[in-house]
């Protein structure tokens, strides 16, 4: 999956990643996925499309492909805007899972975002 730097594409994607992060998508998370989807004028079929990407990355670990998409969001209202979806998502199914955390800690580590700096 390679996408353009700073596109609403790298958003979803990181979006998909948590909610894939338990192995389980939420009825909520999907739902907040498909509309973020259509509000970024994606194909429709871009989230079924990236769920088999995502699914197959049994040989790739989660680390890994999440750093991948995190380091191509570069612009900060992007970034922005990605942490804040990210962070409900998070909530949608009542639990917030390790993985789910790992991604958020990789974040913060990767764009220097910290309750400071917030």
């Amino acid at each position: 999956m390679f996408y353009k730097e700073n596109s609403e594409e790298n958003i979803i994607k990181l979006l998909m990643l948590m909610a894939h992060a338990d192995n389980n998508f939420h009825e909520n998370e999907k739902k907040i996925l498909r509309e973020k989807i259509t509000e970024f004028k994606l194909d429709s079929t871009f989230f079924d499309k990236n769920l088999n990407e995502i699914q197959k990355l049994d040989n790739k670990p989660f680390k890994d492909a999440c750093l991948e998409t995190i380091r191509l969001i570069k612009d900060s209202n992007q970034r922005n805007i990605a942490l804040k979806l990210l962070s409900s998502l998070a909530a949608e199914d009542f639990i917030i899972h390790q993985e789910e955390m790992m991604l958020l800690q990789l974040i913060a580590d990767e764009w220097g975002m910290y309750k400071q700096r917030l």
